[in-house]
């Protein structure tokens, strides 16, 4: 058994999953431990890492099962029941051997046969008879990732100790083979859950010991999103795998892949079967409002059937015949004012795709037409951006800024950085010379913040209660890394001149990372970070704040340097001080939180204000130093905004999502209202910290459009 690293999973990392945290290498300086040995004398014991996978197997289950359950909700999957979508054994070319599903000894003759028909309330039979290898294919909108979740859910019911495995769905539609198959599952759960970052002695995080200790079922929902020159390999490396799943497929992309080569090893397959006419009967009236209206649907069903020899042969009953396009009409027929006879107007709808196309095209007028504050027109036009600018991936808030094109982007920033800067050149210099200096300097700085793409946001929150000892570490040993900008920067810049100091910021920045990277990893109490990785940060961040201090020294006309040698090292000692205390309450949110959009940008609206404020200061400082209080007021204000509003997620979100596209015309201004309402009326559905839209084909109609 490995060591233990904390005594909670969620006070161990500095962010989660492949959200990595955003800032200065500078600001987050440091050496070895220098206090270790009082480090270690004032931890309690932390639990035993099984017993923490154990606890996160836990919570993972209970997270997994409310999710689950909200989905199925906004499916409307609540009232009425859902419907029951029968399934069958799929033709015996697309199936491994029996035996080998049931894992018999060579010799044996006799095992028991598998049981893989029914309905969606028997789907956990068949993945037990399947002995926790089964495949659910069906048409494209057949209900295969209804099924799925239904599956997962009813496997969370029935887990009797916390050694069970947790099913948990993963989305295949963002998975390259090119990636082994145990790190892209344990990628998606740290992107997806809070804390599972968190690492043992030996570094291995808590996302990749629950999947490779088989705490996890994958579900895995969309082998045919999988591009299709990579289907291949990605049966190749599901075969190679010897964890139970679940693996959901159109029907015709696993054929294509699977005949004439190789089966899913040891997996069971099914086929979902269109929409029987008797259960559609059954189903659509019960999704009325109220007994007139159900016997009006029952009364148009009827008609259709007698008109067209048996419901199964008319262009509705056809259409009808996937559960998306029954929860289509359900949304545009059942829960509003219209008239489902409409559906029998044979010049209208002459074939089954001119109904599908026509409840694809009027579900969400229909949807908005009910009870809205928002046009039906300017929703469609707002839902059919996201659609064209999101992959089916998902709408990831801190990926919509980097859906608009470069130039769009560079400029919306070029232009409140050319007025932040004009405005602090003339409150700091006073002269034409400086106010043109600094506003040539952001606007070039904001220019280029906008081509760049936007960084992934780190998940972490301010708490000290508890953390004597991290933050008593960071105090001692931050310092170091300030006062180094001290050491070498006062001689360079007396020799150079003051752009000098951009060389010597990069230096330190590089120096305090490594060293950082270096004591993290001496330390089970921190996360372990590359030491390459953190060098090149500080060395990122280190230059951009020495050159952005060097520009104030020169615009400002001062003597280079400006100070004697010890008030330097002063000065490095107190900037180093703000950052330590800065990295020291910054923790990780907790693994029992929930991963939500908001939940993340609030989490990241926080860190970004909290380094705005920090920076702030600590460079208002030396502009106060160097200049005068005015000036030091004046820089360390618009060093805030620019660190706050250029460096994070956030910031790309405020400038680019909350004002360029709503004056654009091309997002809401209320942006979080709009995405949360499209959330409760069934038009998008959470895909962890991300929306995604209802169906693939909503979205390419909403695209189209």
């Amino acid at each position: 058994m490995t060591e233990p690293r904390s005594e909670k999973a969620g006070d161990t990392a500095s962010h989660t999953g492949s959200a990595k945290a955003e800032g200065s290498g500078l600001a987050n300086s440091g050496i070895i431990n220098i206090t270790k040995q009082y480090h270690y004398a004032s931890a309690p014991a932390p639990p035993p890492w099984e017993t923490r996978l154990r606890e996160a197997a836990r919570v993972l289950a209970e997270l997994a099962q409310k999710q689950g359950q909200d989905q199925e909700i906004r499916r409307g999957l609540g009232s009425p029941p859902p419907i029951q979508v029968r399934f069958t054994a799929a033709p015996e070319d697309l199936v491994a051997q029996r035996a080998n599903i049931r894992g018999v000894e060579l010799g044996a003759t006799a095992h028991e046969p598998l049981e893989l028909h029914g309905r969606l309330d028997d789907i956990e039979d068949a993945y037990r008879s399947a002995g926790g290898r089964l495949v659910i294919l069906g048409e494209g909108g057949s209900g295969k990732s209804v099924v799925a979740q239904r599956l997962a859910l009813m496997l969370l019911a029935s887990r009797t100790t916390d050694d069970d495995p947790v099913p948990i769905v993963f989305r295949l539609h963002n998975w390259d083979p090119g990636i082994p198959l145990e790190e892209w599952l344990a990628a998606f759960l740290a992107d997806n859950y809070n804390g599972l970052d968190a690492t043992d002695s030996s570094g291995i995080p808590l996302a990749e010991a629950l999947i490779t200790k088989k705490c996890i079922l994958p579900v895995l929902d969309g082998f045919d999103e999988i591009a299709a020159g990579l289907h291949k390999s990605a049966l190749q490396q599901l075969n190679e795998t010897q964890m139970p799943l679940v693996l959901t497929s159109t029907t015709k992309a696993y054929a294509r892949t699977v005949r004439g080569d190789r089966t899913l090893a040891r997996a069971a397959v099914v086929v979902l079967e269109p929409v029987a006419p008797d259960d559609l009967m059954l189903y659509v009236p019960r999704t009325a409002q109220t007994d007139p209206a159900a016997a009006h649907w029952t009364s148009v069903l009827a008609s259709a059937a007698e008109d067209g020899g048996g419901l199964e042969h008319t262009p509705v009953g056809r259409a009808l015949s996937t559960p998306l396009m029954v929860g289509l009409a359900r949304s545009v027929y059942s829960d509003g004012p219209r008239d489902p006879a409409a559906l029998l107007d044979g010049g209208r709808f002459p074939s089954p795709s001119a109904v599908e196309d026509h409840l694809l095209e009027q579900f969400v007028p229909a949807v908005y037409e009910r009870r809205s504050r928002w046009p039906v027109q300017d929703a469609q036009r707002w839902l059919g951006h996201l659609a064209r600018r999101s992959d089916r991936s998902g709408i990831a808030w801190w990926k919509l800024a980097d859906a608009v094109p470069r130039g769009q982007r560079s400029v919306a920033f070029a232009l409140p950085s050319l007025l932040l800067g004009a405005t602090t050149g003339y409150l700091t210099f006073g002269s034409v010379t400086g106010t043109a200096g600094v506003a040539g300097v952001l606007l070039l700085l904001g220019a280029v913040t906008g081509w760049l793409r936007s960084p992934a946001p780190a998940r972490m929150t301010l708490r000290a209660s508890g953390r004597v000892r991290h933050v008593l570490t960071q105090v001692a040993i931050g310092p170091i890394g300030g006062a180094t900008v001290g050491l070498i920067g006062h001689p360079m810049v007396r020799q150079w001149g003051w752009l000098a100091l951009t060389v010597a910021g990069g230096a330190a920045g590089a120096l305090g990372g490594a060293l950082t990277g270096w004591g993290r990893r001496m330390d089970p109490e921190a996360e372990n970070r590359s030491v390459v990785r953190e060098a090149v940060k500080g060395l990122l961040g280190g230059t951009a704040g020495g050159f952005a201090v060097g520009c104030i020294g020169m615009l400002a006309g001062l003597s280079a340097p400006t100070g004697s040698y010890p008030v330097w090292l002063a000065l490095g000692v107190c900037i180093g001080l703000a950052f330590a205390v800065q990295s020291a309450v910054l923790v990780p949110t907790r693994l029992d939180t929930v991963v939500t959009p908001r939940s993340l940008l609030r989490s990241n609206r926080q860190y970004a204000l909290f380094q705005m404020i920090v920076g702030g200061a600590s460079y208002g400082l030396v502009a106060e130093m160097l200049m005068s209080p005015v000036a030091g007021l004046v820089c360390g204000a618009a060093v805030g905004v620019a660190v706050g509003i250029g460096g994070f997620a956030w910031g790309r979100w405020l400038v680019i999502v909350r004002f360029w596209l709503p004056l654009r015309g091309q997002l809401p201004w209320r942006i979080w209202a709009f995405l949360n309402d499209a959330h409760e009326r069934g038009v998008l559905r959470h895909a962890g910290a991300a929306y995604e839209f209802r169906h693939g084909r909503i979205q390419e109609t909403l695209a189209a459009e």
